[in-house]
């Protein structure tokens, strides 16, 4: 019978997640020594080889897999229990871990979630934001209970449910000569300057994907992490963009910026909530999932959630 704590099996967690030893224990703050002390006992203790160690650093065996997936299983636990713990001692009597693309969150989920932290003060949301791909990567490995998605194609692994959508739509200074038309195909940005997201957001992947069905390639100047900033670039002149209409609605108004509709069929984009298949969510997520689905219409009086950001602390993701 296996005997490991909970602090050896995070160790070897994040050493095969990092693909090194030296930067898992500069992460936990813990020993090189020490570190690498407790991956080898966990090693005696389970009778096999679980990490290969090489020049360049470490790789996870097909039994280090195995102990991978089931050392997130043991962390998740853990965590909520102390989540748990903590809650019945405070009062709050359910929990829910969710991330969410940033063009959902602007779009409508942000108004959803005051809604229903309003009718539901005992639950409390821990919300991240990530881009889609990240959140679809956060579901399928149990770091949280429920994403919200830019949906694209179908992901092996995971149940979606339907959940509003969005029109994109080409952003340009007023001044420029294409911001008159009521309408343009996204054959007519390609020869302009485009200021973009980041390259791992759902607009990049699907604007890239598109030229090449074209056989063209974009001309992208600038490559930036929020709409905020975006929006910004395209008012000082440094190209036209392709944003989420109703999410940016307000920010192109307030820097001068004219919405041309992008009319192409694959411009409309569904959201989506994803779980795993074949699981139940918790039933404080339940009970979000079917808020959302069913979208009652009352107004948000306050949001008691805080976004955690994207992985990397301070910056908004991709979209």
């Amino acid at each position: 019978m296996l005997s490991h704590d909970l602090q050896t099996l995070r160790i070897f967690l994040t050493a095969c997640e990092l693909r090194s030893m030296s930067k898992a224990s500069e992460r936990l703050n813990i020993a090189l020594s020490a570190a690498s002390r407790r991956v080898s006992l966990l090693e005696h203790e389970v009778g096999t080889q679980l990490i290969l160690r090489r020049p360049h650093g470490i790789e996870p065996t097909a039994a280090g897999i195995t102990m991978m997936n089931y050392a997130r299983d043991v962390l998740r636990l853990g965590e909520k229990l102390q989540v748990n713990l903590e809650e019945h001692r405070l009062g709050v009597r359910g929990y829910v871990r969710m991330c969410a693309s940033s063009s959902v969150l602007v779009h409508r989920l942000a108004h959803d979630l005051s809604r229903f932290v309003t009718a539901n003060p005992e639950i409390k949301l821990d919300l991240e934001e990530r881009p889609s791909e990240s959140t679809i990567d956060a579901v399928l490995h149990k770091q949280c209970d429920l994403g919200v998605i830019v949906k694209s194609s179908a992901v092996d692994g995971l149940a979606v449910i339907p959940y509003e959508g969005d029109q994109l739509a080409v952003a340009l200074r007023g001044d420029h000569p294409l911001a008159d038309r009521k309408a343009l195909a996204f054959a007519d940005i390609l020869d302009e300057d485009l200021v973009g997201l980041e390259s791992g957001t759902a607009v990049h992947r699907l604007l890239s994907f598109r030229a090449r069905e074209l056989g063209r390639v974009m001309k992208t100047r600038v490559q930036v992490r929020s709409f905020e900033v975006m929006c910004l670039m395209i008012s000082e002149g440094l190209g036209v963009g392709v944003l989420p209409e109703k999410a940016v609605q307000p920010l192109a108004a307030a820097m001068g910026l004219r919405l041309v509709r992008l009319a192409e069929p694959w411009a409309t984009r569904e959201y989506a909530i994803c779980v795993l298949a074949g699981e139940e969510p918790p039933p404080p997520a339940r009970r979000l999932i079917d808020f959302l689905t069913d979208r009652p219409s009352a107004p948000p009086k306050r949001t008691r959630f805080t976004p955690r950001g994207t992985g990397r602390k301070g910056r908004p993701a991709g979209r």
